[in-house]
């Protein structure tokens, strides 16, 4: 109170006095003088220590230049799937090859768990002016201690065993825009699956527990061929890591086996995500609704390693890699995120969803859920890191720590 009182007979002493017939000054005006002379005097607050590293890291782009970068080579950090553990690896990216027509990328990586996972592409991104696409894709992988708990919606924990699967895949898609936020386009891929048991998992292998009889193509695994068609609306905005806009696919694939006619099936696909932005962007409401189903002819199946599954840290993070295995698959998602600091932001999270061998089964009720918790580190250019914490599923409590966003 006492330096208020200084302060103010410091203004009014040095107030130039008022020539005649002018009002001395009112109160209010003393008051406003006062409140100028101390507003020269605020400093803006500080930031704290992990603010000011934050936002070093996403206004220096860091994490891009290190992790993502657009050519040369770079650490490929992440996990090869779900179940392999921490992974890592050489990357390689190339644009601007045949007179800035196509962009070349490859990587590997491995884990502890000796999951490794071998990729190339070859992009051709700006065809006819922009106006169209195609891709050459190559990859080899390896994965030898995936979950398995049996097939449909009542498999249960305790029959846990482990498989492993071998792959080579190439293939090449192309495609036409239509507009900026919609393109259209086709997919060929030759697939080469091999299956067998493992004994290095701690858990028992999959033929000691499950006959061939019970598990579609765990006897015999013959190369397909996949064809798919897919039409695709995107605005979202920005693309890494959405604030707002959503975005729309629907897909129809076509799977034959070569050389037994047995493993024939097709799929339809919807994957619909939506985003409400809030607060200029600092708030978001997040939703997505997933829906696969697919349909055989008499006397053909779907081999339990093309199935789609639920389970793991990208759908229903509250139960294990897999949990869930099926011909149908039904999931529905909700989040929201609001901005911590810079290149630091919160979630709470809401999943639900089921498998079915039949699509007319895929309804809304007996749903498997989970709710959390969890933060996310990355730039408006993708997510690099979440951290999680699920919660409320039959399947207990998971911590989830993955490398990329959810949705």
């Amino acid at each position: 109170m006492i330096s208020r009182i200084i302060l103010l007979l410091a203004v009014l002493s040095t107030a130039p006095t008022p020539a005649l017939g002018q009002e001395p000054d009112t109160r209010e005006e003393a008051l406003r003088r006062e409140r100028e002379a101390k507003s020269k005097q605020l400093k803006a607050p500080e930031s704290s220590r992990l603010e000011r590293v934050l936002f070093a890291l996403e206004d220096g782009r860091a994490f891009e230049r290190l992790l993502n970068p657009a050519e040369g080579i770079y650490p490929k950090i992440g996990t090869v799937t779900p179940g392999s553990g921490f992974s890592f690896g050489p990357g390689y990216r190339r644009p601007g090859l045949f007179n800035n027509r196509a962009d070349f990328s490859a990587f590997a990586a491995g884990s502890f768990k000796k999951y490794w996972l071998l990729d190339a592409r070859l992009l051709f991104p700006r065809l006819a002016g922009g106006a169209a696409f195609a891709e050459i894709h190559g990859q080899r992988y390896d994965f030898p201690q995936e979950d398995f708990f049996g097939l449909g919606p009542d498999s249960r924990r305790e029959d846990h065993v482990v498989f492993g699967i071998q792959n080579s895949v190439v293939g090449t898609t192309g495609g036409v825009r239509l507009a900026p936020w919609l393109s259209v386009g086709g997919r060929i891929y030759y697939l080469m699956p091999r299956v067998g048991g493992t004994r290095d998992s701690g858990l028992p292998s999959i033929e000691t527990r499950f006959a061939a009889s019970q598990v579609p193509g765990l006897a015999q695994q013959p190369d397909v061929v996949r064809y798919e068609v897919f039409a695709d609306v995107n605005y979202r905005q920005p693309l890494g890591n959405p604030r707002r806009g959503g975005r729309y696919y629907a897909g129809y694939q076509q799977f034959d086996d070569r050389g037994m006619n047995r493993y024939a099936f097709r799929r339809v696909e919807a994957d619909l995500q939506h985003y409400i932005s809030l607060l200029e962007d600092r708030r978001v409401l997040a939703f997505r609704a997933l829906a696969s189903l697919s349909d055989t002819d008499d006397g053909r199946e779907v081999p339990f390693y093309l199935q789609r599954t639920l389970g793991g840290p990208d759908d229903l993070r509250g139960f294990r890699r897999y949990r869930f295995r099926d011909r149908n698959l039904l999931l529905l998602q909700a989040e929201y995120r609001w901005e911590i600091f810079t290149a630091m932001d919160g979630a709470i999270f809401y999943d639900a969803g089921k498998v079915a061998s039949r699509a007319a089964d895929l309804d809304l009720r007996d749903l498997e859920s989970d709710y959390g918790i969890g933060v996310r580190f990355g730039t408006v250019n993708g997510v690099f890191l979440r951290i999680e914490g699920a919660f409320g599923s039959r399947d207990g409590k998971h911590f989830v720590f993955r490398f990329g966003n959810v949705f």
